[in-house]
């Protein structure tokens, strides 16, 4: 499977990889279960061995907008405010039965603590979540509906086999119907 988010298939984060495989806690969620929930404290972060989840932000007229996914191989947890022990500022739900090992801010902590390679993992994984972050935001003031779109296809082509289209239309921040059309125009 083609790595989403592909920061997590750089060789630095093989240790992180393996300290949650080692240390982490395992644990079976089911579809549809919450790994965080949006404005409830959350203090843990898990390595996905199977399954898939989304990242949905709630705004305040109840309105759910899909605005991540993270897959077998990576990473799961609203990181930023897990290592503050902050509230989530999204909920992350399983979109198919997942196994994952899950390990607490204060493992986490103490892994990037323990020698000089971890703190530079740890540095490594900031500037990446960054650079994902930044690159979504001018992706989306940037780029069309088909390119962002098409991006998608490329950067996971089988994404249709795990995600609906009314929530790529949710991620790509347009309306189910532009993806109808999208996909009708590049048949």
């Amino acid at each position: 499977m083609k790595a989403f988010n592909d920061y997590t298939r750089r060789e630095e984060f093989s240790i992180f990889r393996d300290f949650f495989l080692e240390h982490g806690q395992y644990k079976e969620v089911k579809k549809k279960e919450y790994f965080a929930r949006q404005d409830f404290t959350t203090a843990h972060a898990a390595y996905i061995k199977k399954g898939m989840f989304r990242y949905i932000r709630t705004d305040e007229k109840g309105c759910e907008h899909i605005v991540g996914y993270t897959f077998e191989g990576e990473y799961v947890g609203d990181y930023p405010w897990c290592m503050k022990k902050e509230k989530a500022m999204v909920s992350i739900q399983a979109t198919a039965d997942s196994q994952i090992y899950c390990a607490s801010a204060e493992e986490m902590t103490a892994f990037f603590s323990a020698s000089a390679e971890t703190q530079k993992l740890e540095r490594i994984l900031a500037e990446e979540l960054f650079v994902q972050t930044y690159k979504r935001l001018l992706d989306i003031y940037c780029k069309t509906p088909v390119e962002l779109y098409l991006d998608l296809v490329k950067r996971y082509p089988d994404f249709l086999d795990y995600i609906t289209l009314k929530e790529v239309a949710s991620f790509l921040r347009v309306t189910p119907e532009t993806i109808s059309h999208i996909r009708k125009k590049l048949e």
